[in-house]
């Protein structure tokens, strides 16, 4: 059901008195005699995915995002229901080229998982779905949370067991913090700053600040104009980066020779340039030079601690994985979010995939000889970004014609 229909189903269904009830805002608190709770979540595309209960919803799935003030409702399942509360229309502008998106202001709300609960919070719904999370990432998504959990924990988020902690503040084991490395933050905006240096094939050095961003699933995304005599690093791709609040970015990808994160060198790792039609919007803000994304923060065991200004990064098995950058040049989706059939979005040019004929539209039968019913999204990418220069077979079918072809992973930056 498409959601501006469930919304209109929904405010028929919500109590007129829960419009005109002013409910106080309160933070998220524990059950009784805890101090802290675990929450066991899924790691998709790089990205930490949570349940939490709306009001009296069942469990929806949700991206724990740094990079978000107020929690997002970005999609309703066809099965899915649920009630807001308080609902009044707004604008929303972010990153992308289109124009600002219409929205629903929800207030007075409940959120609750894993025992945690907080009433009066406030929550955005979007009128279209444009971020297509579902599709994108391969499982259900409803939708993101960020600032209302940061500020009220001290959270752990261990990449490698991928387990959530979440701690009352001041009760975060001092032992667990041995190995680990402070870096300060600043927290504007309902947003965790961090200052970074990245250093160039020329030997040059530049410093950076950059929103931490647990919802962008890939490295960097660098503001090219905020950061002096700095330029696209050789070789470069065109590339869509992604989808933000008010549409599609696009811009160009490259190495950097390394990236330094308090006592941390990671070397090599791609950045995107978006290009300035996209973040013109973040431009004006003028006070970052890009943001940090999870291929970096997965890579750690991450702490953040909000009411101290601060995180504690320590590495895990992950650390000196090389980073490569889209070995197959393929995006797959997953046109029916909980069935496995995947499809071709987009081919990056010379790549892996586009020298192996694929197109857009290219629906995947087997990979290996397997039949890609019995494979998940993460299974699939998996495969595709295991090493350059692997060979892979693979069967298609392209409207009636089913057609087969290998393909060489190659990482073309």
């Amino acid at each position: 059901m498409p959601l501006r229909h469930f919304l209109t189903l929904c405010f028929v269904l919500a109590s007129p008195l829960l419009f005109a009830q002013q409910v106080e805002v309160e933070e998220f608190k524990f059950p009784a005699h805890k101090t802290s709770v675990k929450i066991p979540f899924k790691l998709v595309h790089n990205l930490v995915v949570i349940p939490v209960n709306i009001n009296n919803s069942k469990p929806l799935n949700f991206v724990v995002d740094t990079g978000v003030e107020t929690s997002l409702l970005t999609e309703i399942g066809r099965d899915d229901s649920i009630i807001l509360n308080n609902v009044r229309p707004l604008s929303l502008r972010g990153l992308g080229k289109g124009e600002s998106i219409q929205a629903m202001n929800s207030s007075g709300n409940r959120i609750h998982f894993s025992g945690i609960e907080a009433k009066g919070q406030q929550m955005l719904v979007l009128m279209e779905n444009i971020f297509s999370l579902s599709t994108r990432l391969g499982v259900e998504i409803h939708g993101i949370i960020g600032y209302t959990l940061f500020k009220s924990f001290v959270v752990e988020i261990d990449y490698k067991h991928k387990i959530l902690t979440l701690y009352k503040p001041g009760t975060y084991p001092d032992k667990r913090l041995k190995k680990a490395s402070r870096l300060p933050l600043t927290i504007e905006n309902a947003k965790p700053y961090v200052d970074a240096q990245i250093t160039t094939a020329d030997g040059v050095k530049h410093p950076l600040r950059l929103v931490i961003d647990s919802g962008l699933s890939t490295t960097m995304l660098l503001y090219l104009p905020s950061i002096p005599v700095m330029k696209v690093p050789q070789p470069n791709i065109d590339a869509y980066l992604g989808r933000g609040l008010n549409g599609e970015i696009h811009g160009r990808i490259g190495r950097v020779e390394s990236l330094q994160l308090g006592t941390f060198t990671l070397r090599r790792p791609p950045a995107s340039f978006p290009d300035s039609i996209s973040i013109q919007h973040a431009l004006n803000l003028k006070n970052r030079n890009g943001n940090l994304g999870a291929d970096i923060l997965q890579r750690f065991k991450v702490v953040f601690d909000y009411q101290n200004s601060q995180m504690f990064l320590t590495q895990n098995s992950k650390y000196n994985d090389p980073f490569f950058f889209n070995l197959s040049g393929l995006e797959i989706i997953t046109p029916i979010p909980g069935l496995n059939y995947f499809t071709v979005s987009d081919v990056l040019p010379n790549s892996a995939g586009h020298k192996a004929g694929l197109q857009r539209g290219d629906a995947l039968l087997s990979i290996e000889g397997v039949n890609c019913a019995t494979k998940t999204l993460e299974q699939i990418l998996y495969t595709f970004q295991s090493k350059p220069g692997r060979k892979i077979k693979l069967e298609i079918r392209r409207d009636a014609a089913t057609i087969k072809t290998t393909m060489y992973l190659n990482d073309v930056i």
